[in-house]
């Protein structure tokens, strides 16, 4: 994958330049698209939704799907980030322990919003394992581009 290409949304609502060394993928299953390292330990997850004519505030709708999931942040532990076309993202990190297992997760959640669409982002890898990773999907979140469906 070249360091530019953008990869598509199979609905058509967003774009994203993927990380050099990047591999990216439809989700068949869950919907969306689904983007890795091809030697790393985490996996980014986009998936796409109608919006309408809302423009969705996309911390209220992070803190909304965290909530869902048992996971309270406090308001500075959430980023804002202006989007180049107008969108606006924000998005949290934290780690999270599997009480069966005893392995921790990192966790990276986004939720991008623009006239048309709402993306959310999820990232995991093992905690641990997620420094250089973490920051690579940063900037690829960054690079969203969001749009109404074709």
């Amino acid at each position: 994958m070249s360091d530019a290409q953008r990869v598509r949304d199979p609905e058509g609502r967003f774009t994203l330049v993927a990380p050099p060394g990047w591999s990216a993928a439809a989700d068949e299953e869950d919907g969306g698209v689904e983007v890795w390292p091809e030697e790393g330990a985490g996996t980014l997850h986009l998936i796409s939704f109608d919006a309408g004519d809302d423009f969705a505030d996309p911390a209220e709708e992070l803190y909304a799907f965290l909530s869902d999931r048992d996971v309270e942040l406090e308001e500075d532990d959430v980023t804002d980030v202006a989007l180049e076309d107008g969108g606006e993202l924000a998005f949290a990190e934290y780690e999270a322990e599997d009480e069966d297992e005893g392995d921790a997760t990192f966790w990276l959640v986004g939720v991008a919003s623009g006239p048309g669409a709402l993306v959310f982002a999820t990232y995991l890898c093992p905690a641990g394992e997620h420094e250089a990773e973490a920051e690579r999907v940063r900037a690829a979140l960054a690079t969203l581009r969001l749009s109404a469906a074709d």
